[in-house]
């Protein structure tokens, strides 16, 4: 009981959600599709304080968008590269869909063992889960801001 009470620390409002899929990795299956990280990608690992992989996934994404900008528009021109694009974009979406939830949960195993490594105490435990889990918009919205503002920008000129 006591494990649950600290992941439900960590997963917060969707503890419900989070620990039947914290039950489904413990028994093996470990890619439940999650249709938030689909439908909001990269937002939905900011949202769920999941950096590390926001970073990784983002930096796959401008590796690839580079690609095609330089290399494949040559080869095969812009209309290709645009359909080309396209289907990456719904393909990692999709990648996301499947990947989101086993991350998350890699996350929360990772977070409750430095918990438990770090304090003794339970309540202590649960203060730290509570505050490196859970959810928060503010980079969600830096990052919608941030956009906002290139997309402005390069309009102007």
């Amino acid at each position: 009981m006591a494990q649950e009470q600290l992941y439900g620390a960590f997963f917060q409002k969707q503890k419900t959600y989070y620990l039947e899929q914290l039950n489904y990795y413990e028994q093996g299956k470990r890619f439940r599709f999650n249709y938030a990280s689909l439908i909001f990608g990269i937002f939905w690992f900011l949202y769920r304080k999941m950096y590390l992989e926001f970073f990784i996934i983002y930096a796959f994404y401008i590796i690839e968008t580079t690609f095609e900008n330089t290399i494949l528009i040559r080869l095969t021109g812009y209309e290709q590269t645009k359909l080309v694009n396209f289907f990456v974009t719904i393909i990692l979406l999709v990648i996301l869909g499947i990947i989101g939830n086993n991350l998350y949960i890699k996350k929360a195993k990772r977070t409750m063992r430095r918990a438990q490594a770090k304090f003794q105490d339970i309540e202590k435990q649960k203060s730290f889960l509570a505050r490196k889990g859970g959810t928060t918009f503010i980079y969600v919205v830096l990052l919608v801001a941030l956009y906002t503002c290139l997309i402005a920008l390069r309009s102007m000129y």
